[in-house]
C-alpha cells in the first residue's frame, strides 16, 4: 500500500519511492494484458491549503498479444505527469493506493502493438505481413472480382421492421 502520513506532511514534503507487486494493479483475467513487472513509483506529496497534492510518475510492464499480428508482446506502461489532489483529509494516514491504481489502469493501451507500424495479418490467408508477403488480392484493389465475395450486409436486407 502507498500511504502518506498527514502529521509529517504538515511539517515537510514527503518523497515516496518504491515498488508494489504486480498484483497491486488487479487487472484480472480475460483482459489479454498481464502485468509482468512490479509497479514502480516515484511521488512527492505536499500540503497545499490544508489539502494533499501528490505528483510524480510510475511505470510497469504488461505482456499480451499484439492486436494486429497476434504475436506475443511486452510493453511498458508509464506516466510522468501523475497529479492527485485530496481535499482536507481527516485521517492520520492517507492511503492513496486506490487512486494511484486507477491512474495506472487509465494508462493501459486499448490494444497492445508489437510496433506502431505493425502490418498485421492478411485478411484472406492469415499470413503475418510483418514476416512475409502473400499473393492475395487486396480488397481495395479495383481488379478484384466483386462477384466472388459475399455481401456482408445481405442479412440486413432480410430484416422485417
Amino acid at each position: 500500500m502507498i500511504r502518506v502520513s498527514i502529521g509529517l506532511l504538515e511539517k515537510q514534503k514527503q518523497e515516496l519511492e518504491g515498488e508494489e507487486p504486480a498484483d497491486f494493479l488487479d487487472i484480472g483475467t480475460g483482459t489479454g494484458m498481464d502485468p509482468v513487472s512490479p509497479f514502480r513509483y516515484r511521488l512527492t506529496a505536499e500540503m497545499v491549503s490544508g489539502s494533499v497534492l501528490v505528483r510524480g510518475e510510475f511505470s510497469y510492464d504488461i505482456a499480451g498479444i499484439c492486436g494486429r499480428c497476434l504475436e506475443p508482446v511486452t510493453q511498458t506502461v508509464s506516466s510522468r505527469d501523475l497529479a492527485l489532489y485530496f481535499d482536507h483529509p481527516l485521517v492520520e494516514e492517507l492511503d492513496i493506493s486506490p487512486e494511484i491504481r486507477e491512474e495506472a489502469l487509465l494508462e493501459l493501451p486499448i490494444n497492445l502493438l508489437c510496433s506502431d507500424d505493425c502490418a498485421g495479418l492478411c485478411r484472406h490467408c492469415g499470413c503475418n505481413l510483418n514476416h512475409a508477403d502473400c499473393d492475395c488480392v487486396d480488397d481495395n484493389d479495383d481488379t478484384a472480382a466483386d462477384d466472388d465475395r459475399p455481401d456482408p450486409w445481405a442479412a440486413l436486407d432480410q430484416l422485417k421492421i
